[in-house]
């Protein structure tokens, strides 16, 4: 044990060695440099935006670009396109006539159309481009035709994974206001001032991103000074940040990051055991515990949205328990609920980020209030275990529900099959409706199928909604324009982004 607990130190410092040098300047002295440490850069192994989430690394650090984007009012709106319109099956999309690559090359219709060609048909999480025709009809038009209208093109094109980028074998070239020196495939990334932005002056010399093992490191990093801002902080560090606001700045913005799990059909295929599971999550007290960071919710959008009127069971243990009762187990001298001399006893599988570790904790407590036994499962990368192996009674998971400002991205990921339809959950009318949700175009309309395939997923209790997570940027002082009232999380870093030397 303390074998570990000093390797563990070790790695500590070499993280600080890393991000900083060994030291507490990123740059020469009078250079400029941002430092961003982000959880999950280890999975960003790619310049290519398509490829997996790498897009979103580019996009965060300010390297590249979409043709629209979502602003602080969660409104699709025009970035490097100039303005997009629909007929039938096919859109016109319009660029600004003004933007260029970071070596200077011109934007043409013919490299956004050759980009969005290459990202339709390799990202493995935006397929709503894969059978498209895309297009140049001249230098700043292009067009974008589907087999069925898709309403929301624009929502679409938001996405990191559509960045516009000029690939060359490893190497790419981006139209953001940083442009990259120096790449370490899952471990870090350098960017230098764009001298080419074509929207306006770039305050900073440079940004700097790397990837940092687990939450108590990254605070660590943070508060030595090796890491001037970050997003996510654990209830911990929200505690420490906002005591001392002389040295940190934090801003909390609602955003649709969900906090939910998923429950193995294959394991738990008696409907009321998995409803029994859910009524004994108490999700007031997962907020509560995530006191600042988070905000409840029924189902995977907020409850003010257009598509978040649903409803549930309440947390109520008692009912719970007559459910156990009512399949034949009794509890037995531990406390637990067993047939047949064998208890009920789940497995959690989680990953400890965003304060995930602490929730599951207060989860299995309650379970066990509720006579359910169950233990603990971490991973570090729950894309590459549990998710792709569904080894688990209950799998945790936190996603960005709306990341494009409609529904239909969430929804298809949990039901449209894929790594992300993970608990075994299938349903003939969920898949009927989200087909009509794709091509439906009426907003209210969209917003009424949102709800009722969600609520097919809470009514047959396949999964478990706990909590929405609020955007919370954590910055150093003399650190500001970090996209904070944004939204959404792949926003940060910015032209206009600066820090006090």
């Amino acid at each position: 044990m303390k074998f570990k607990k000093a390797l563990s130190l070790l790695l500590v410092l070499c993280l600080l060695c890393t991000v900083s040098g060994c030291s507490h300047s990123s740059a020469s002295s009078d250079s400029k440099t941002i430092r961003i440490g982000d959880l999950f850069a280890n999975t960003y192994t790619s310049l290519d935006p398509a490829q997996d989430s790498c897009g979103w690394w580019t996009v965060t650090l300010g390297i590249s670009e979409t043709l629209f984007r979502i602003d602080d009012n969660y409104t699709v709106v025009p970035w490097l396109a100039e303005s997009a319109a629909s007929d039938g099956n096919t859109w016109t999309i319009k660029l600004r006539n003004n933007v260029v690559f970071s070596d200077g090359t011109p934007l043409t219709a013919e490299i956004a159309a050759e980009s969005l060609s290459h990202a339709a048909v390799t990202s493995s999480s935006n397929t709503s481009l894969a059978d498209a025709e895309i297009k140049a009809v001249d230098d700043s038009t292009l067009t974008i035709t589907t087999a069925e209208p898709l309403a929301t093109m624009t929502n679409e094109l938001t996405s990191p994974a559509y960045a516009i980028a000029i690939l060359d074998g490893d190497s790419a070239l981006f139209t953001g206001p940083f442009a990259v020196t120096d790449f370490d495939p899952g471990v870090s990334i350098k960017a230098s001032r764009n001298d080419h932005y074509w929207n306006g002056k770039v305050t900073l010399d440079g940004v700097e991103g790397t990837y940092v093992a687990d939450a108590d490191t990254l605070s660590l990093a943070f508060q030595n000074g090796e890491i001037d801002a970050f997003i996510g902080p654990t209830t911990n560090d929200l505690e420490i940040f906002e005591g001392d606001p002389d040295t940190y700045q934090v801003v909390s913005t609602p955003a649709s990051r969900l906090y939910y799990y998923y429950l193995n059909l294959d394991r738990l295929p008696e409907k009321d055991l998995r409803a029994a599971i859910n009524m004994s999550i108490d999700s007031d007290a997962i907020c509560t515990l995530l006191s600042g960071l988070a905000s409840p919710t029924a189902g995977a959008y907020g409850p003010d949205t257009a598509y978040g009127g649903v409803t549930r069971n309440s947390y109520d243990p008692d009912a719970a328990k007559k459910l156990i009762e009512g399949l034949g187990y009794t509890l037995d001298s531990n406390g637990y609920y067993a047939k047949d001399g064998q208890e009920i006893e789940l497995d959690i599988a989680y990953y400890a980020a965003r304060s995930i570790d602490k929730i599951v904790v207060l989860m299995q407590e309650q379970l066990k209030a509720a006579g359910i036994k169950a233990s603990l499962t971490v991973s570090e990368d729950p894309d590459g275990t549990y998710l792709t192996t569904h080894d688990f009674d209950i799998g945790v998971y936190c996603m960005i529900a709306n990341p494009s400002a409609d529904p239909y991205y969430f929804l298809n990921r949990v039901v449209g099959g894929g790594l992300y339809t993970s608990g075994g959950f299938e349903d003939a009318k969920a898949t009927e409706l989200l087909s009509e949700l794709y091509t439906e175009t009426d907003t209210s309309q969209r917003a009424e199928l949102a709800v009722e395939i969600q609520q097919i997923i809470i009514d047959d209790e396949a999964m478990g909604f706990m909590a929405l997570l609020n955007k919370t940027t954590c910055m150093r002082s003399g650190v500001k324009n970090c996209s904070e009232t944004n939204p959404v999380s792949y926003y940060f870093i910015n032209a206009d982004t600066d820090i006090n030397s």
